[in-house]
Parts: structure tokens; C-alpha cells; sequence
């Protein structure tokens, strides 16, 4: 990761700028579209997708976290459990930052 501090993740959607850098617990550099952000606030009002986004990569099975993303051109998705579970938001990984554009799939 670089040498500069980076502000934490928040764990609330409206408290996320669009296109600003966060650090994340894995460490990881995260940054969100303000589309993403427009879908997060509307889809994860329980702020799950950030808690998985920000715990990092986990086994595909029975975790809450980032996998894997099927969806060419994007390299992670956020997989949560329980309720809102259905949907995953995907990011793709440019210049060692995990982008989220606003590419949201359900299955």
C-alpha cells in the first residue's frame, strides 16, 4: 500500500464521498462512483456490502466479504449473507485501488 494515510472505511453509505480513497481492514485502497454510492444507499441501508468490502477477500463459501466476480471486466465482489444477500456490487482493481463503478447484479 502506499506511504500516505488513508481515512478508514465508513461504515455508512452517506458517509462516503465519490471518488475519494479509504483504506480499508485487509489494508486495501477502496474508492466508489457516486452511482455505487447511489446504490449502496439504496440497497444497503444496513451498510453490509461496506462490512464485507471492508473485511477483504474470504473463502467463497458461507463468509461475508469480497470473492471473486464472474462479470467480465471486474475482479471483486461484495457477498453478504442474510437479508439483501441476493445482490452483489463489483469493483474492479485499477492502479492497486478497488473501484466500485456502480456495476450491481442479482442472482
Amino acid at each position: 500500500m502506499n506511504d500516505r494515510t488513508f481515512e478508514p472505511l465508513p461504515d455508512r453509505w452517506k458517509d462516503i464521498q465519490a471518488d475519494h480513497l479509504y483504506s480499508s481492514a485487509e489494508p486495501r485502497l477502496i474508492s466508489f462512483s457516486e452511482t455505487q454510492i447511489q446504490l449502496g444507499s439504496l440497497y444497503d441501508s444496513l451498510g453490509k456490502h461496506l462490512k464485507a468490502i471492508n473485511k477483504g477477500l474470504v473463502a467463497a463459501q458461507g463468509s461475508i466479504g469480497l470473492v471473486p466476480s464472474e462479470v467480465p471486466d471486474y475482479d471483486l465482489k461484495s457477498k453478504i449473507l442474510g437479508k439483501g444477500g441476493d445482490r452483489r456490487f463489483h469493483g474492479k482493481i485499477e492502479d492497486d485501488i478497488l473501484y466500485f463503478p456502480g456495476k450491481m447484479t442479482t442472482h
